[in-house]
């Protein structure tokens, strides 16, 4: 991915999905001249960002060479893999068709020249995904920052992530069975995006949230509470960052809590929330896009720890069980799961 810094205005390339499109104006009033650029269209675009590799610092900030590498090659880690994960899925829908959806008809793109034909298709650059915090943060603080976009742009661009968060992005089923002194809840978790999910930056956690309750809203069993600070309740990383939650096929206890993420560990083998210390995943159990293969997945995209062996956890969902002794309870119960999402996690911060 190269940047051309040696050609000037009126001349310095911009490239577009349109043919044939009218350069002049476009050349005296902005300094580009426009050209077909069919790599706008392919998700490898995409990809040119959205495939990150950090260099591998020791606890002396010094980068860990490769052993028997001439000339010396250094240690990378896979900050962010989103393109490669959506690649090894096979999905047929592309980056652009989920993140930067079609206009309704055609679209006049320009007001000059005047005979300007309408155009299609046109897409519309929303740009959502999940990181509806750090436009949050934009808003807060547009001032200090010096953000130009106005506080309704941005409250649009939250509204469109959260609904894409709410509607576009997983599914669950629950299923719960009641047999004398046992409550069986199996919950069914479907990933509905092209890619892991969370994918991009390791700091983005989802986790499952199963609450259990009684007559007269009696909590009987609750596991993944959210608590008011950014911490899961029964989360051993929230509690000591040195550790972390292992994956569960079966939850029996309150304090498990079955959470999609990664967690590092540096050149000392050792949880970090440092990027540039970051050597290797002990732990991916990030959901898997549908189509995507585990047992083929290569070292930047494969899962790590026990999900690897879970078959319940396969390209597209995961299947988790919760056992629960309800001995003594009588009349109703009432199951509620809902999947939650973090862009930041607690440890991060």
């Amino acid at each position: 991915y190269v940047i051309d810094t040696s050609t000037f205005p009126p001349n310095r390339l911009i490239f577009g999905p349109y043919r044939n499109p009218f350069g002049n104006s476009m050349q005296q009033a902005s300094g580009f001249n426009p050209k077909i650029g069919d790599q706008i269209e392919d998700p490898a675009h995409c990809g040119s960002c959205h495939t990150l590799y950090t260099p591998v610092l020791d606890e002396n900030g010094a980068q860990i060479p490769i052993p028997g590498t001439d000339p010396v090659e250094y240690e990378e880690f896979q900050e962010q893999t989103t393109y490669l994960e959506w690649k090894h899925s096979g999905d047929l829908r592309t980056c652009q068709d989920c993140h930067l959806p079609q206009a309704v008809g055609s679209v006049v793109i320009s007001n000059r020249p005047r005979r300007l034909a309408a155009r299609n298709p046109f897409w519309q650059h929303h740009f959502v995904g999940g990181n509806s915090y750090m436009v949050g943060l934009l808003e807060a603080n547009a001032d200090a920052l010096g953000v130009t976009a106005d506080a309704g742009h941005l409250q649009d661009t939250i509204k469109r992530t959260v609904t894409q968060l709410e509607n576009e992005t997983a599914g669950l089923t629950v299923t719960p069975e009641r047999t004398g002194s046992l409550l069986t809840v199996t919950v069914d978790v479907v990933n509905l995006a092209g890619h892991k999910l969370p994918s991009g930056l390791p700091s983005r956690r989802v986790w499952l949230h199963l609450l259990v309750t009684g007559s007269g809203g009696t909590v009987v069993f609750e596991s993944g509470k959210p608590a008011g600070d950014g911490r899961i309740e029964g989360n051993a990383a929230d509690q000591d960052p040195s550790t972390w939650e292992p994956h569960y096929d079966l939850i029996d206890s309150p304090d498990q809590v079955q959470i999609y993420e990664p967690i590092m560990l540096n050149t000392d083998r050792e949880v970090t929330y440092t990027l540039l210390r970051a050597y290797e995943y002990t732990k991916d159990n990030r959901l898997l896009p549908a189509g995507f293969d585990k047992a083929t997945a290569g070292p930047d995209i494969a899962v790590h720890g026990v999900p690897a062996e879970d078959v319940n956890f396969q390209g597209g969902s995961d299947r988790v069980v919760y056992e629960i002794g309800i001995g003594g309870v009588t009349g109703a119960l009432h199951v509620t799961a809902e999947l939650l999402y973090q862009t930041l996690s607690h440890p991060f911060v």
